[in-house]
């Protein structure tokens, strides 16, 4: 896969940080395979290595767990576990990382002759945080694996990953196959970046007690969106879209810092779009006197909402955007509602996408939208289904997807999950809530299109300081909030053979 603009596969291998230890290796079966590794700092010590810890992690010594399978493409694998000293449990409050060597192994299965697995990357660097890629591996082929640091195999930790058939508890991954037919594009999805946050995993009041950034490291929503466009950036992707949730609650300084972020990637409307969400919505001044809400006009139809968000990016309340990436059609909604979470479109927007869709109906079209709107995606969140798109919107909605047969993908964000659903009408559109980008799971999502299909992949961010982050924000909502927003590997990495053009 080439890292270059065009009709060419857009790669991650061009801007992964080496490890100091990172190189190239043969492994079993003559499969070439070249590493990246990334490790963030320890800020505790490790207690003597001991042996294999059970589960729970309850022992002294070293505890190598959080085992993840991030990603899995057609031609590669990144793996992330961390290290702390014990004992550990897998929930409770934040707990500090402890310093440890990286290792990966891995082999075919196809060629594993038993007994010790082949090592493809060592790195004596002491980090805490452990993230790996390995890469030029074969499509279509399951791979036995093992992480270790200081000899010790990495193990899951949420319960979640300790499932029967994950790759986390099997050991296994599959890599994909990518669709045949001409590449096309990419598109790449970030979604609820946040701007102005300061304190994640709060659910109400300050319960629970929220997970802060270091002292003196950045504000963790910027950390986030400027690492993710660097990224990018640095693979040769030409637009960027921010599905929902740009800000905090969408105060004027957000928006413009957003703005102003935004910017180094690019103009909006030419290189970046967004759509809003529910943390972007109108709010009354009283929601936050000093913000400085009452500085902008009363919305037109409301006694007293301000809309910093839609005068200061130009884009009206419930107003749709239409775009061209390559062949591919994009359309961005606003499906956000006054003083609530849940969502809804106004029947002028409806108008509006009707009229779009019905123009060119074949075409092949992405629709972005910030709240889910499957029954499925309603009744498997917390939250229930007022916290999605209303029921008798999104069945609209569906239905009017449905009918355009081009409209190949429906992307959301707002859960913060990796999650695929079904549709309630039809089965022509692809639903898929995407991973946050602010913390945990901490990456965006690439829609590789073919003619023949398209391959999606959800990518941790590299960066050290997105790492750091991510390895801490781990531990929201008492280390409860990961289990329910990595999804399975099948929710963020999957293949869909289809005639696309």
């Amino acid at each position: 896969m080439n890292s270059v603009n065009g009709n060419k596969k857009i790669d991650r291998r061009s801007v992964l940080r080496l490890g100091a230890a990172a190189g190239a290796v043969a492994g079993a079966g003559a499969v070439a395979v070249a590493v990246n590794s990334v490790g963030t700092r320890a800020v505790a010590s490790a207690a003597p290595n001991q042996a294999p810890f059970p589960f729970t992690g309850l022992t002294s010594g070293l505890v190598v767990t959080d085992l993840e399978v991030v990603t899995v493409t057609d031609t590669s694998v990144t793996f992330s576990w961390a290290t702390y000293a014990g004992p550990h449990p897998a929930w409770g409050k934040l707990a500090p990382l402890a310093p440890a060597d990286t290792e990966v192994a891995l082999v075919p299965v196809d060629a594993d002759e038993g007994g010790e697995l082949p090592v493809v990357h060592k790195d004596e660097t002491q980090v805490g945080y452990h993230f790996v890629t390995v890469d030029k591996l074969r499509p279509g082929t399951t791979y036995r694996f093992e992480c270790r640091s200081n000899g010790l195999v990495a193990e899951p930790g949420l319960i979640t990953r300790n499932l029967p058939n994950t790759p986390e508890q099997t050991g296994q991954f599959t890599t994909l196959v990518a669709p045949e037919g001409e590449y096309l594009t990419t598109i790449a999805i970030l979604n609820d970046t946040h701007i102005g946050e300061n304190g994640h995993g709060i659910i109400t009041g300050n319960f629970p007690a929220p997970i802060f950034s270091e002292p003196g490291a950045g504000p963790y929503p910027e950390v986030m969106l400027t690492a993710a466009l660097a990224e990018l950036r640095g693979m040769g992707i030409e637009k960027v879209f921010v599905n929902g949730d740009a800000t905090s609650e969408a105060r004027p300084a957000e928006v413009r810092r957003f703005a102003e972020i935004m910017n180094t990637f690019g103009a909006q409307e030419r290189q970046w779009f967004v759509t809003r969400g529910n943390h972007d919505r109108p709010h009354k001044p009283d929601a936050d006197p000093s913000a400085g809400y009452d500085e902008f006009p009363v919305l037109e139809g409301t006694e007293n909402h301000r809309d910093p968000f839609g005068v200061l990016l130009g884009r009206p309340r419930q107003e749709l955007w239409v775009t061209q990436q390559g062949p591919i059609r994009v359309i961005g909604l606003d499906s956000s509602k006054l003083d609530e979470s849940g969502g809804e479109i106004s029947p002028e927007q409806f108008d509006a996408l009707e009229r779009e869709l019905q123009r060119d109906p074949s075409k092949p079209t992405v629709v972005l939208a910030h709240h889910p709107i499957t029954s499925e995606a309603g009744w498997t969140h917390a939250a229930g289904p007022t916290f999605i798109l209303n029921s008798a919107d999104a069945r609209r909605l569906q239905q009017m997807l449905n009918d355009a047969p081009g409209v190949f993908f429906a992307g959301a964000g707002h859960t913060h999950r990796a999650k695929r659903t079904r549709g309630d009408v039809g089965a022509g559109v692809d639903y898929l809530e995407t991973g946050a980008c602010k913390a945990y799971p901490g990456g965006y999502t690439l829609l590789h299109v073919y003619s023949g299909g398209y391959q999606v992949n959800f990518h941790r961010l590299i960066s050290e300081d997105a790492l750091a982050w991510t390895a801490r924000a781990r531990w929201a909502m008492y280390g409860f909030e990961p289990e329910a927003l990595l999804g399975e590997l099948s929710d963020r990495n999957y293949v869909v053979n289809r005639v696309i053009a």
